[in-house]
């Protein structure tokens, strides 16, 4: 699964890209940020179970849907004037993080995520996987070569998206 690095770097794209002639939301880009990495908060969920449920139906498209209902409904206690393109730009950030996710090498069962949860336990995986796996377990393996050459390859791909996006957001701000 990609690390928070390769989902900010979507959630960064994501707003880029809805952002318009105006200024650069600055609310919105770190809420995308944010969204684009929510679904991990099942480790959160996981460690207060004392079970592992990492890819279960935080990473499905309905709680994407929940995600950005519930969006909708707060964003007018933030004064946001615009609570349903907010709901939109953030449930495409989540869904970001979903793709991410599907591409990513996966080593442990059970392989992929819970894409269509509640219609569906089952567990989806792309046959393309251009990330590979993240080791956890010891700080050790965190911070090992294998983690950070996996960071590395998720700049690369991730990276380009993003650098193109801002120079798109950029241009369209009359900068040259």
């Amino acid at each position: 699964m990609p690390t928070p690095v390769a989902h900010s770097l979507a959630g960064a794209t994501i707003a880029l890209l809805s952002s318009g002639k105006g200024p650069l939301d600055s609310k919105l880009f770190a809420a995308s940020v944010v969204a684009a990495s929510f679904a991990d908060i099942d480790f959160g969920i996981g460690f207060l179970l004392g079970q592992n449920v990492h890819h279960y139906f935080t990473h499905s498209i309905g709680f994407t849907l929940l995600f950005a209902g519930t969006v909708t409904l707060l964003a007018p206690a933030f004064a946001r004037e615009r609570p349903a393109f907010d709901a939109l730009v953030l449930g495409v950030a989540y869904l970001s993080h979903l793709l991410l996710d599907m591409l990513s090498k996966d080593t442990a069962p059970p392989y992929g995520i819970q894409l269509f949860w509640p219609l569906s336990r089952e567990f989806y995986i792309s046959p393309i996987l251009a990330f590979d796996d993240i080791w956890r377990g010891t700080l050790g393996k965190l911070l090992g070569l294998h983690n950070w050459l996996a960071v590395a390859r998720e700049v690369l791909i991730v990276g380009p998206p993003t650098a193109l996006a801002f120079l798109w957001w950029k241009r369209r701000q009359g900068y040259s």
